[in-house]
């Protein structure tokens, strides 16, 4: 049984981003980012569902269509982990099981502001001499990321690039700011208010990451007065140059806050992975370098886990891999070290021919008899690095069928076992 859940405490209108008070009752909750009329909350509290029929209910209330849900998948906040579409979820008695439905596939620079990579479009049919060629999101699914893209700023779910000097905390710190005014215009629009009217009933500090916030409160009157003044003029300039000259509408201002969001944090939308195993070798062949030595001497209280390797998952460059065998991880490990090694590119999506998961390792098969086999944390993460990849080849390569049947989506096996390729006229 699936039912909408309205929260009093937060409106459709309501500009800043926020998780209100997730329901109690025994169910599985899904959390929606945004939705026209402000629904919060998707519950199904009686018998077993699937993933894939949690993320259809939730593409249909926030009214987003089939051309646009497959960008989308559950995530657990708790564990970090994705929800493949085939995972069943089994009520459990007097547990609510609290998921967020998330846009997790993405293509930076889908909508062409930044000149220095190039504009991913969606593939349509071409009339004529036209390019063929159509916008990746339709508006409610644009709505629904800026909302997302909102939230993990404001949270910091999202991972900032280090500052390593004053003078890029500064223009962070400005960059910031600006992300407030746009967030705020966009409030103000909708609500057909003057921008300085929104942004002097409701300031800045819920716009902005909450690490920067609780770092302003702490400052001396004069440092809070210079930052309110900047702000101040950052709204002044931005209404008289470009609201009151209806140089932007709603639409553009979302593109300039996830273009900028895009720029603040070049892996908005990318996954990274921390695997103790990686071999890199032809299919066929035996492992030529297997990276599982570990120090078991090392004392347990200096670090968490020995990581070998990082992989990571971006729609413009597939997958990339680099070693990290020589440090260990700390808890703050991310903001500790100063330099890393570069990334290596492994394959794109569509060089994918198979995907075979085998508990928590994965062997990842392509089309040049390449082959990588990765060890995972656990099961879980295993099924959703693979439900990741074989998400993407689907959005890349071939929308009609799956690289691993472990994690394939319910609808997408009925096609394939009925003989079904593409839609039914």
């Amino acid at each position: 049984m699936l039912r909408n859940r309205s929260s009093k405490k937060r409106s459709r209108s309501w500009p800043f981003p926020g998780e209100c008070e997730p329901p109690q009752n025994p169910g599985v909750h899904v959390y929606l980012f945004w939705s026209p009329e402000g629904e919060r909350y998707l519950s199904h509290t009686s018998g077993e569902v699937t993933a894939e029929e949690l993320c259809i209910s939730a593409a249909k209330a926030v009214g987003i269509t089939p051309l646009c849900y497959m960008f989308y998948a559950l995530y657990e906040p708790h564990s970090c982990c994705w929800y493949s579409p085939n995972h069943v979820f089994t009520l459990k008695e007097n547990t609510p099981l609290v998921l967020y439905f998330r846009m997790r596939f993405y293509f930076h620079n889908w909508h062409g502001l930044n000149e220095n990579e190039p504009k991913v479009s969606r593939y349509t049919p071409k009339f004529g001499t036209g390019q063929g060629c159509s916008p990746l999101f339709e508006i409610s699914s644009l709505e629904y990321l800026f909302a997302q893209a909102k939230y993990e700023f404001v949270n910091e779910v999202i991972q900032i690039d280090d500052m390593r000097s004053e003078e890029e905390l500064s223009r962070f710190k400005n960059e910031s700011l600006g992300m407030a005014v746009l967030h705020l215009s966009h409030h103000a629009l909708q609500t057909n208010k003057i921008l300085q009217e929104v942004a002097e009933k409701n300031g800045f500090h819920h716009c902005i990451p909450r690490s920067f916030a609780k770092q302003i409160s702490k400052d001396n009157l004069l440092t809070k007065y210079r930052m309110r003044r900047i702000f101040t003029n950052f709204v002044q300039a931005f209404q008289q140059d470009t609201v009151d000259k209806g140089k932007l509408g709603t639409q553009e201002i979302m593109y300039k806050y996830i273009s900028t969001l895009e720029h603040l944090a070049p892996r908005f939308c990318t996954e990274t992975y921390c695997v103790s195993h990686l071999d890199l070798h032809n299919d066929g062949q035996g492992c030529p370098y297997p990276n599982t030595n570990q120090d078991q001497s090392a004392s347990k209280d200096n670090y968490k886990v020995l990581v070998p390797h990082e992989i990571m998952v971006c729609g413009l460059k597939g997958i990339q891999w680099r070693e990290v065998s020589t440090q260990m991880v700390y808890p703050d490990f991310r903001h500790s070290l100063k330099s890393l090694p570069a990334w290596n590119s492994f394959c794109d999506f569509p060089e994918i021919t198979h995907i075979i998961l085998t508990e928590d390792k994965v062997r990842i098969s392509t089309e040049d008899n390449g082959c990588m086999e990765v060890h995972m944390s656990s099961r879980q993460e295993a099924e959703s690095f693979v439900s990741l990849l074989d998400g993407y080849y689907r959005l890349t390569a071939d929308a009609h069928h799956y690289l691993c049947c472990d994690v394939a989506p319910p609808r997408v096996v009925l096609s394939v076992n009925n003989t079904l390729h593409g839609p039914i006229q």
